[in-house]
């Protein structure tokens, strides 16, 4: 077992010197495209819909969206004080671990790299199929390419998977590679919604929206149900933690990618929305699937459809590269402390990576998106995300009192208002989670039961291996 994150702070844990290791290849730049990669995977091109039905006024839909997004801001500072201060592959595993106890810990990667990693980038992987059969139509969903048994499987699936499979081979044979391939995905989507955000602020409107149809008054409920579509919009950049082992000088880069990310995310974000709003109405928001297309055809005509699916398309390939980036960091670090089979600790001698953990997960994924079963393990898994957030807030004020003498590069602005805030807000998107999504919760705390036999199996194996 490695020693407690206190002693030794940042070098704890480390494999001896004959042993590979992961190295720190990620630069100041490359971490602020990972934090932007994880977040902008075309939820924003996918969610106002559901966001006007909830809230049918235009400034309650644009506040909600502000809302969200300072709140992205205020868990990036958190976030930042504790990436800093732990800078190691695991990110929230290392802070559950020390704050709340090993199960607590172990559990949360039980979830995050079966269910809610895999389920994710299933789906995004799907979704990006989905748009690229906009360019190529014989590679849809909707069209059948082969059978196993009774299962249909669709040429969209396909290529899900083959995405899936290329950019675990980028992770697999070196961090930067892969970063660096997917950033190029990231900046294709950050420019088409500067495009879109900065070109929709200046171009004049081509005639009043449509007027509204009644739709129900603004209220606390509907605002709460919005808000968590907002929440998944910006979900992703508290990931950056777990390859913080992975990151050069993290005591400055991992802040400053973490507040800088999720503050540039809040502004593409709030300028795309208002520009959603200046040419379509609320209600006929509600019902647009597209609405970013739509958008954009009204203010700079036909063409512009093109440029926002290739952004789509973009958008999910990126999504997919940095996520597929934390699901092996998580696991590698419970395999190194002995929780997990070793295989998962590994690092390949060349490259410097998680090499067993990565062919594992791109496997398991690939299965996800034949299995069409994602969207459903990822939905089951929102309950324990909102609480892995409250978590961290949580372990910051633990540790501020149990480790006062740890050394912090970065403290948290705002404390102790900012990480009470982060749990307060958390806790009330849980609460309302369970009420809105009793089912799913449920289920959800039932994949996270799983691991409990699992935990005392590995605990088990450890301890005779100790003695």
């Amino acid at each position: 077992m490695s020693d407690p994150i206190p002693v030794g702070a940042a070098a704890a844990g480390t494999p001896p010197a004959e042993q590979p290791a992961l190295v720190r290849g990620l630069n100041l730049w490359d971490t602020t495209l990972v934090v932007l990669g994880l977040v902008l995977g075309g939820g924003i091109f996918l969610t106002p819909a559901a966001i006007a039905q909830a809230l049918p006024a235009r400034w309650a839909i644009l506040t909600v969206w502000i809302v969200g997004g300072l709140l992205s801001v205020v868990g990036g500072l958190v976030y930042a004080e504790m990436g800093a201060m732990i800078p190691r592959a695991g990110g929230m595993y290392l802070y559950f671990r020390e704050a709340f106890g090993e199960l607590p810990a172990f559990l949360y990667v039980w979830v995050a790299y079966w269910v809610i990693q895999a389920g994710s980038n299933a789906a995004v992987a799907v979704g990006f199929a989905t748009y690229f059969s906009v360019f190529f139509p014989q590679l849809s969903t909707s069209r059948v390419a082969a059978s196993l048994g009774p299962f249909p499987i669709s040429a969209g699936q396909l290529v899900a998977v083959a995405l899936i499979l290329v950019l675990s081979v980028t992770h697999y044979i070196g961090i930067r590679r892969g970063v660096r391939i997917q950033g190029l995905f990231t900046l294709l989507i950050v420019l088409a919604l500067v495009w879109l955000g900065v070109g929709g602020l200046v171009a004049a409107a081509p005639g009043p929206p449509t007027a509204p149809s009644p739709l129900a008054p603004v209220s606390a409920a509907g605002f709460g149900v919005a808000l968590i579509g907002v929440f998944w919009c910006f979900y992703g950049w508290s990931d950056i933690v777990a390859v913080a082992g992975e990151v050069r000088r993290p005591e400055r880069n991992l802040p400053f990618a973490l507040i800088a990310g999720t503050g540039l995310i809040l502004l593409l974000y709030g300028s795309v929305n208002y520009v959603f709003l200046k040419v379509i109405s609320p209600a006929e928001l509600a019902t647009v699937s597209q609405p970013a297309a739509l958008a954009a055809e009204r203010l700079f005509g036909a063409g512009s459809k093109v440029v926002i699916s290739l952004a789509v398309t973009a958008a999910a390939a990126g999504c997919v590269s940095a996520g597929l980036l934390l699901g092996p960091r998580v696991v590698y670090a419970l395999a190194q402390d002995g929780l997990f089979p070793k295989a998962f600790g590994r690092v390949h001698p060349r490259f410097h990576t998680p090499s067993f953990a990565i062919v594992i997960q791109a496997i398991w994924t690939s299965l996800l998106c034949f299995s069409g079963r994602y969207d459903q393990l990822y939905t089951y898994a929102i309950f324990a995300v909102i609480l892995a957030y409250a978590g961290t807030g949580a372990a910051l004020l633990l540790f501020r009192r149990r480790f006062p003498n740890l050394p912090r590069p970065y403290r948290c602005w705002g404390y102790p208002i900012v990480p009470l805030l982060l749990v307060a807000t958390s806790l009330a998107l849980a609460a309302n989670t369970i009420r809105e999504q009793p089912r799913e919760t449920l289920t959800g705390i039932g994949i996270l039961l799983l691991g409990l036999p699992v935990y005392f199996w590995m605990r088990r194996r450890a301890g005779r291996s100790e003695s």
